[in-house]
């Protein structure tokens, strides 16, 4: 069971610790996904939701202002997404980036 109770994913940035964190979730082919980012970072994380709690680390958007954007995925997304569907993501996290 995934609830309150479950602890967040390792390296899930813990707003008491950072100070405060923006959030937006979209969804992306099929997945839920919550981009976050930390005060101070030019980087987006990308965390995969399950019933609106982060379970895994998809990867990270850096290179904001290049195009396309860098985006360095976990494992399982790099074998999975295709190229196009690699830079509509980290479009995505950069125009969050940019908000």
């Amino acid at each position: 069971m995934n609830g309150p109770e479950t602890p967040l994913p390792s390296g899930y940035p813990d707003p008491e610790v950072v100070g405060w964190l923006r959030i937006e979730e979209i969804e992306f082919l099929e997945l839920h996904i919550r981009m976050t980012i930390t005060p101070g970072e030019r980087i987006v994380q990308l965390w995969e939701l399950d019933r609106g709690r982060p379970v895994l680390w998809i990867g990270n958007v850096f290179r904001i202002d290049s195009e396309p954007p860098g985006l360095y995925l976990n494992h399982k997304y790099e074998t999975t997404l295709s190229r196009p569907q690699r830079d509509s993501l980290a479009r995505l996290a950069a125009k969050f980036w940019k908000s």
